[in-house]
């Protein structure tokens, strides 16, 4: 896809976006409020908004004309500019039943055509786990329906997890079973206190039964990892990608500390141990994790919406699987498992601007209002007062005066200011998983001759034609550049090399022949997806490729 015309951001002038979202009383848009109705801290300290805009209408919901951005500068014209959208679908099947996540496929392709008809490329992952991308950025709509078929034919591994908490509930009554019937003469005695008439399963099976809680919440908060592992790869990446992102994650919910139900269960059959267990409900916590998520997000400007695919629950009490009442999750339990399961979508979406969907069968309804974020919103940029230090900063924005009265704000509330640096490899990182190219240089790229080094291994030499006429033209009186040239390949199962970077001098000789810089890699036998991000120091300018290349064995 050609990249859509770039609007409040550029490579060059880098601010800190913050889509701010205002509603009245009654949960109406208000779209009428001007730059000087707003004030934005930055560390609690103001700082100057130096870009505003409004951006009216949803009709990217309806599949009508782009929303209208107005500049907001006063007496002159209003400004008609397509605000790049793009919408990025994350499928985790590592929480979501087949059953749930094929009950919303069909509203979703649904809003997906929509949105692809008004022009807004979508985008869809799955996590199986490990990363697939099943549909690149793509406006096509037969791709998108032959997408959604794929997904709802792969297998998803929700159940697994279920079933894990399940079987420590069952090794919980098992345990606590032994220690109630052991007695003298019974075989269960021999792994209780000797020589004791009565078992107290609560003392005697304590740290067997808190044992296998701790397990459980262990290997639960792994896959928490694996997930914002995932998530956070694909928000750096969409990092290339001008305007704003919106990252929809469905699941059937997600632990934001694994194993706390768990813990208050315990404390549920052993009352008198329950301030035991209370210390323990934040041993497991993923806060911090999904926080990097949110903070990378939003330096990304992706916002961040979740829709859990679960729908409304039963009680545990209703359900057949506990046979005996003394064994069955109470009501307050069941509350804290769903809560814990949400918490964390929830945070995924407020700390972002976004919205969190939950306790819905029928998501029709959700994603009309995601669409109506893309339009009737307020864009505010300003330049950070510490620079891109690479620090965590919060974010303020309220309403002043008479503008506040009765109104409510959504938006970003902190972001980590991502170096330069650090942002070119990332845009080369876009390259190499969404294929996103931009080629102001005029580079062009092709692979060599492959020589054969040690076992397997192949050098694969890339070669990176500059034309030297555009250098000169940006260098002025200057004789020399230094360009900065970063590559990273992936192969077919989705492992990549390190990010090779290399700082090379060009000296411009006053003739039109183009210069041309060879960077080695070292490739096994297979595909491989290769991303190159030139740069000329001088100027600030940068261009990215993706190319492939089969490394024969």
């Amino acid at each position: 896809q050609e990249p859509e015309a770039r609007f409040g951001e550029s490579v060059d002038v880098r601010l800190v976006n913050v889509d701010v979202f205002v509603t009245d009383k009654k949960g109406r848009r208000v779209s009428d409020l001007e730059r000087e109705d707003f004030a934005v801290l930055q560390d609690g300290r103001p700082v100057e908004i130096t870009n505003f805009s409004r951006v009216r209408g949803s009709a990217r919901a309806t599949g009508g004309e782009p929303a209208e951005v107005d500049t907001g500068l006063g007496a002159e014209p209003l400004t008609t500019l397509s605000e790049p959208q793009t919408v990025v679908v994350f499928v985790d099947n590592t929480t979501l039943t087949p059953h749930h996540r094929n009950r919303v496929l069909a509203d979703l392709e649904a809003f997906a055509v929509a949105q692809m008809g008004a022009g807004v490329p979508f985008m869809m992952a799955v996590f199986n786990p490990g990363l697939e991308i099943v549909m690149p950025l793509s406006r096509d709509v037969e791709q998108a329906s032959a997408a959604f078929r794929r997904v709802a034919d792969m297998p998803a591994r929700g159940l697994n997890a279920v079933g894990e908490r399940r079987r420590t509930m069952e090794l919980i009554q098992d345990i606590w079973e032994i220690f109630e019937e052991a007695g003298p003469g019974n075989p269960g005695a021999t792994t209780a206190r000797q020589g004791s008439l009565s078992f107290d399963p609560c003392v005697d099976g304590w740290e067997q039964m808190f044992g296998a809680v701790d397990d459980y919440s262990q290997a639960a908060g792994a896959r928490v990892g694996q997930v914002q592992a995932a998530l956070l790869g694909l928000t750096r990446s969409l990092g290339g990608v001008p305007g704003r992102k919106s990252l929809l994650y469905l699941s059937d919910g997600l632990e934001q500390r694994p194993g706390i139900d768990l813990y208050s269960y315990l404390g549920e059959l052993c009352p008198r141990r329950e301030r035991d267990v209370f210390g323990y409900y934040t041993r497991w916590d993923e806060t911090p994790r999904l926080g990097e998520l949110t903070e990378y997000a939003n330096s990304h400007r992706v916002t961040l919406y979740a829709l859990e695919t679960a729908g409304l629950t039963s009680s545990s009490a209703a359900s057949v699987e506990f046979a005996s009442k003394q064994f069955t999750p109470s009501g307050r339990n069941d509350t804290l498992r769903v809560s814990n399961l949400q918490s964390s979508l929830f945070l995924m979406a407020d700390a972002t601007g976004g919205r969190a969907f939950l306790n819905s069968n029928f998501p029709g309804d959700d994603l009309g209002r995601l669409a109506e974020d893309f339009g009737d919103y307020y864009s505010i940029g300003f330049v950070p007062p510490t620079g891109w230090d690479g620090a965590r900063h919060t974010i303020f924005v309220a309403l002043v005066d008479e503008a506040a009265k009765g109104r409510k704000l959504r938006y970003r509330s902190r972001y980590r200011a991502i170096p330069e640096d650090e942002r070119l490899a990332e845009r080369t990182l876009a390259a190499l998983v969404l294929g996103w190219e931009d080629n102001p240089l005029g580079t062009e790229i092709r692979v060599g001759e492959q020589t054969p080094l040690e076992g397997d291994v192949r050098q694969v030499p890339v070669e990176i034609s500059l034309p030297a006429e555009k250098l000169a033209g940006l260098a002025g009186s200057a004789q020399q550049q230094l360009i900065r040239v970063l590559m990273m390949a992936e192969d077919g199962r989705s492992r990549r090399t390190p990010m090779r970077e290399k700082l090379i001098p060009v000296r411009l000789g006053g003739g039109s022949e183009p210069i041309k810089l060879v960077v080695n890699m070292e490739l096994e036998p297979g595909a491989h997806r290769i991303a190159v991000g030139v740069r000329d120091e001088v100027n600030r300018v940068a261009s990215f490729h993706r190319t492939v290349v089969e490394v024969m064995p």
